[in-house]
């Protein structure tokens, strides 16, 4: 009788974890963002792209990490502050916040290579 209820116990609990329900399957979401590091002069302009792989929404949300570390557009127009530094943006999966990628940008104090006496 007790390995009749067992049998009757595995049968409850196979069935419990191969019961298919209509959620969708987990899907892993990426984002990546080209390119991944990038060096600007002080006040220059870089347009990024960002690649949301694994979900249906493709947008993301672009922000700046860094207070006062420049600035990017939703098309991700990225304008680098005027003071130099090491600063990083976001790409976030609008579908999926979790899943977002990191850009590392190194800007560079503006340096005019002509001397004044060579300046038009």
């Amino acid at each position: 009788m007790l390995s009749v209820l067992f049998l009757g116990a595995m049968v409850v609990c196979s069935s419990i974890l191969t019961d298919s329900s209509d959620a969708p399957p987990l899907t892993s979401v990426t984002v990546t963002i080209i390119p991944e590091k990038a060096t600007l002069f002080a006040g220059e302009t870089l347009t990024f792209l960002a690649t949301v792989v694994g979900s249906d929404s493709k947008a993301v949300n672009w922000s700046v990490e860094e207070e006062d570390g420049g600035a990017i557009t939703s098309l991700g127009q990225y304008t680098a502050p005027k003071i130099q530094g090491i600063y990083h943006i976001t790409a976030t999966s609008r579908g999926r916040p979790e899943a977002m990628a990191v850009a590392t940008i190194t800007v560079l104090a503006y340096c005019d290579p002509l001397p004044a006496a060579f300046r038009p």
